[in-house]
């Protein structure tokens, strides 16, 4: 257009990295008004929904009554969103029970988590996968959980399907059929008696995932360490209720 000044391709790319230098200062003098309001060390933590009903709740009260001097933030998530929270740098740390090889993020393995059967109707031990009823049989979602279970056997008939893991133990808890879950959720949700080991054992990978390319705060450093060490032990408490002989549930002998 004659008599208008347009700007050449070098002008729009200066000026665009220009805005997102002053972005990034108007960050950094947020970040620095908020340490100074507040100084205590900082952690964001997102898990998955079923973790962050059975087993972060007791995690982080725990390493709270070690280190008062800290402020959490937990949101749950399915992990495929957690991924896209720890690219936009929206979270730190992520707890998951599949690993993710993608981009920027590192997955740690922390620990196997024991799969369990659970029914409230079956009273006859450790089960073996394929003497599942499948027409009972209740689909914990199409997750990494539901990927576990079919390396062992395809359920090509179920009763309900469902998109989360505690869905599936409440409606085992109300005897409209049975299922497959991590211990965790099922010792949340269920009584001792409606939870079975699986012969041969079954687990999945408990997984930490965090961005490969920014460094742990020595806090945040602090309570991996912590995750680590509490949950190994926990599990291998876990595994020697579940295993020992002649027990048909987890429930304690009488």
């Amino acid at each position: 257009m004659r008599g208008k000044l347009l700007p050449t391709s070098e002008a729009i790319t200066l000026f665009e990295k220009a805005q997102s230098i002053y972005q990034d200062l108007d960050n950094l003098r947020l970040l620095a008004d908020n340490l100074a309001r507040d100084p205590r060390a900082k952690i964001t933590l997102g898990c998955l929904p079923s973790l962050g009903l059975s087993l972060v709740p007791e995690l982080v009260t725990d390493f709270y009554q070690q280190n008062s001097n800290l402020v959490m933030t937990l949101t749950t998530e399915h992990t495929e969103t957690l991924v896209k929270k720890l690219d936009l740098r929206e979270i730190d740390l992520a707890l998951t029970l599949q690993p993710v090889q993608q981009g920027e993020i590192l997955t740690t393995l922390i620990a196997e988590v024991p799969l369990v059967y659970i029914d409230r109707h079956y009273r006859q031990g450790a089960v073996e996968i394929d003497q599942i009823d499948q027409q009972r049989w209740i689909s914990p979602g199409p997750h990494s959980l539901s990927a576990a279970i079919a390396t062992r056997r395809d359920f090509s008939t179920t009763r309900l399907n469902v998109q989360t893991y505690y869905m599936a133990t409440e409606f085992v808890k109300r005897g409209m059929g049975c299922s497959i879950t991590d211990i965790f959720s099922a010792q949340h949700n269920l009584a001792p008696e409606m939870i079975h080991p699986i012969t041969p054992p079954m687990a999945i990978n408990l997984c930490l995932l965090r961005r490969a390319d920014v460094s742990l705060s020595p806090m945040a450093q602090k309570f991996v360490d912590f995750l680590c060490q509490r949950l190994r032990q926990q599990l291998k408490e876990i595994n020697l209720r579940l295993y020992p002989d002649h027990k048909k549930s987890i429930a304690p002998l009488g």
